[in-house]
């Protein structure tokens, strides 16, 4: 069931406990109700009145109508409100629902066109002498010369290396090795 289902049901529950207690308290079936044979009643008015003795007070039994009726249009109402403050939510998850599926279809892109720039940059360098490719590889960030050179022939990142400076050769095998 949805969950205006449940609150719709609830709201009828309750109202339907008010509305039997009002006819018990009414007809005087459940002594409960009845504000005469409770101890704490007849404690309380005999504080009241100053004396010792316990004084009875008599209630009036009837029950007001008009305020059932308002009991009942304040829950419909409420119910009204519950309506539509759930249907703008629903609205709102639709909404997020939709742009979490263009944020997906955007990043599917952009690994695609990252993975095409980063293939041309392995074709690149690849192609070009192994001295000039380790004089601009070894400028690069380590990172980023690791992340190209994992991709390239062993054959070719071994000749790049040869040409690199020890010490950036050495850190770049380091993370050659990490992968």
């Amino acid at each position: 069931m949805k969950r205006s289902t449940y609150i719709a049901f609830a709201a009828l529950l309750v109202l339907k406990i008010i509305l039997v207690s009002f006819y018990l308290f009414r007809v005087e079936l459940y002594p409960a109700f009845w504000s005469t044979n409770a101890v704490a009643a007849e404690k309380k008015t005999a504080a009241e009145a100053g004396t010792d003795r316990p004084v009875t007070v008599q209630e009036d039994k009837t029950v007001d109508v008009t305020s059932l009726v308002q009991k009942k249009a304040e829950l419909k109402a409420q119910e009204e409100d519950l309506k539509a403050i759930k249907g703008e939510i629903d609205s709102k998850i639709e909404k997020l629902t939709q742009l979490r599926m263009e944020i997906k279809n955007d990043l599917a892109k952009k690994e695609t066109i990252d993975g095409q720039k980063m293939k041309h940059l392995i074709k690149v360098y690849s192609a070009m002498k192994p001295q000039s490719a380790a004089e601009v590889i070894g400028k690069l960030d380590k990172n980023f010369a690791v992340e190209l050179l994992s991709q390239m022939k062993g054959e070719t990142v071994g000749a790049i290396l040869s040409f690199l400076d020890r010490e950036k050769a050495a850190r770049i095998v380091e993370g050659l090795a990490e992968k």
